[in-house]
């Protein structure tokens, strides 16, 4: 075998980049982008546009690839091939403008989530646009053969250089004391995976699309691979989901939840394994493989049916989110795939097709993945509040004034419209809320406030860092009466947690002598707590194992006196109810007494009860003792 000359090498890397310019250029300024973020990291204000123009950058390496392969399949000519180029740059361009061009913009997620199915589609459009035209099944799993391939290659020529790069600077920095940049390490990864991994890639491309056809080279490994390996763990799954299939009709019990993705995985790892055989399937002495693949999406179907039951009953508990709408999505295009194969159909480029074809529609307009599920959890929302007697003629009742200012975390709120929800509505009210505010914003529910908080909210976190910046799910969860809280609700033993806020933890000291942290927990032993002396005397805290309400505090082994939870505990139980509050006053979590001419004072940073039987238990707690000594002779 003889190795390519240094001269062939030049040539392969002179004709791809002559051939795929503009493929070549978006690596070159994606990866240039990519080190000035890496080398900037900490000194540019706003690293937005930076970002996004890295991205689209990035998603113009496919697909001005693609590009060039299909005019070049259309044999368009020169002119009309820049046309279709330039308007493709252009789409681009518009497209990054979609993207948010800062961390002040009020919804971040959703663009990114867009721009992703956009990079999924183009993607899917390179596996198919040079057989876009005509049937040439062969060419184009020989193309797509090629595609893994060189995707494969690329990934251990990349990791193999980079490695190999690596470790030279290291020797160097070792044994001739030469100082590295500490930056160079990611600049040099940046640079192997952005541009000479694109540049490897595109080198393997044949020039003539349709000599694919004539191929008739199918790797041996590859058919062992998913002969024996894919196709064996796919009916491992198989069976598996039909056993647990079996086990929901015999309970009665319908599916929820992950077992959606789990169908979903599985035909897509069926399909995959499908294609990568095909080409053997189509030989006479592995007939055995047509005829499996058309039994696999009979035996598909049964699981596609599981998965519409167990996502509509989803939808129908919990409304549409966009993770739901991709999972219906995907069984609509299962259910699409299995009948087209059923019907004895055999063109394999309509898997990749009805795909791209499905995502880029479901990307906009008023049916698309986004705009369905704002409106779902808005409605949703407003149903929910409607039905509790908190929304009325579509304006919320009792709504809570909330003053977004510098003061903000020092108010006072009574949450008047608390006793209208249980826990558990309360938290789905403060899910709906939280989606809203992670992928969609607020614009489908102002209506039912009566206040404006968009541009307060965003005057208020202007050029604070994000963990300065107030919670807008919170602000708008507040305003309906409601408390921006997640209760955990367990039926047999309900917790509940009383924290001081985190913005609100100054403890008063005025008064006493020392001062000794202390956590207490519920235990039928006694332990001490903590010990300390002070002058010759010792101190011990220890819990009571008779009473899980109190605390002893000893002195020389002798009883001083017994520090009594219970009426706070009730206090704060009666006042707030059960669950989780995080926000309350050191003035609410604290108490004092005297005994023996020692004065004391508890401060709590958190206590936690537990009630069983409509009865009340410490669980545990978290705080401060605060001792004088001798008060009685000292105030004589």
């Amino acid at each position: 075998m003889q190795l390519p000359s240094i001269n062939y090498l030049y040539q392969k890397a002179k004709n791809s980049a002559l051939r795929f310019p503009l493929t070549l250029i978006s690596s070159l300024l994606a990866v240039t982008i990519g080190i000035y973020l890496a080398e900037q990291e900490g000194v540019i204000g706003n690293m937005f546009p930076f970002i996004n123009a890295m991205l689209f950058l990035a998603l113009g390496i496919p697909l001005f690839f693609c590009l060039n392969v299909f005019t070049k399949k259309l044999d368009l000519t020169n002119l009309h091939s820049i046309g279709v180029k330039v308007g493709a740059a252009i789409i681009l361009f518009l497209l990054y403008f979609t993207l948010p061009n800062s961390e002040e913009t009020a919804n971040t997620s959703l663009p990114y989530i867009r721009y992703t199915i956009y990079n999924i589609a183009i993607h899917l459009l390179v596996s198919f646009a040079p057989y876009l035209k005509g049937k040439q099944l062969n060419g184009f799993w020989q193309y797509n053969r090629l595609l893994l391939t060189r995707l494969v290659l690329s990934a251990i020529y990349s990791g193999f250089l980079y490695v190999g790069i690596a470790l030279a600077l290291v020797s160097l920095n070792l044994l001739f004391e030469i100082k590295i940049h500490d930056k160079l390490y990611l600049d040099l990864w940046i640079v192997i995976v952005g541009f000479f991994n694109t540049w490897f890639f595109i080198a393997g491309m044949p020039t003539n699309f349709d000599d694919l056809e004539e191929i008739d080279e199918y790797p041996f490994g590859l058919k062992v691979f998913s002969q024996y390996i894919l196709l064996p763990l796919l009916v491992l799954y198989l069976v598996i989901l039909y056993l647990y299939g079996a086990k929901i009709i015999a309970l009665w019990d319908w599916p929820k939840g992950v077992v959606s993705w789990l169908i979903i995985a599985v035909a897509v790892l069926g399909i995959f394994a499908f294609l990568l055989i095909h080409p053997f399937g189509q030989k006479e002495e592995n007939s055995w493989i047509k005829k499996f693949s058309k039994a696999y999406y009979f035996i598909l179907l049964p699981l596609v049916i599981m998965l519409f039951i167990a996502i509509s009953m989803r939808l129908a508990d919990y409304g549409v989110t966009i993770n739901r709408y991709i999972v219906l999505l995907l069984g609509v295009w299962l259910t699409i795939v299995c009948f087209y194969f059923i019907m004895g159909k055999n063109n394999i480029k309509f898997i990749p097709i009805s795909l791209c074809v499905m995502m880029l529609l479901m990307s906009f307009g008023p049916w698309s993945m986004f705009n369905v599920s704002e409106n779902s959890q808005a409605e949703r929302l407003k149903t929910i509040l409607t039905e509790n007697g908190i929304l009325k003629d579509g304006k919320v009742v009792n709504e809570q004034t909330i003053k977004i200012d510098s003061n903000y975390y020092s108010q006072d709120y009574e949450y008047p419209n608390n006793k209208l929800v249980t826990d558990s509505l309360n938290n789905e009210i403060k899910s709906i809320i939280d989606y809203l505010d992670d992928y969609h914003g607020f614009n489908g529910v102002k209506d039912i406030y009566s206040q404006d908080f968009e541009s307060q909210i965003l005057n208020y976190n202007n050029k604070k860092e994000r963990w300065s910046r107030i919670n807008e799910a919170e602000i708008y969860m507040k305003a309906l009466g409601l408390e921006y809280k997640h209760t955990y609700i367990d039926y047999k033993n309900d917790y509940s947690s009383y924290s001081v806020t985190y913005n609100n933890n100054l403890v008063d000291v005025s008064g006493y002598d020392y001062m000794i942290k202390f956590n207490y927990y519920d235990s039928k032993s006694s332990y001490a707590l903590t010990t300390f002396t002070i002058g010759e005397d010792k101190f011990a805290l220890k819990n009571n194992e008779h009473n899980s309400f109190k605390m002893n505090l000893f002195k020389n082994d002798k009883l001083v006196t017994e520090i009594d939870f219970k009426a706070t505990q009730e206090y704060l139980f009666n006042k707030f109810g059960k669950g989780n509050h995080y926000d309350l006053t050191q003035k609410q979590l604290s108490f004092s007494g005297l005994a023996e001419n020692i004065g004391y004072k508890i401060s709590l940073e958190n206590i936690a009860i537990t009630t069983s039987d409509n009865k009340l238990k410490l669980n545990s707690t978290n705080g401060t003792l605060f001792l004088k000594l001798n008060q009685a002779k000292n105030e004589e």
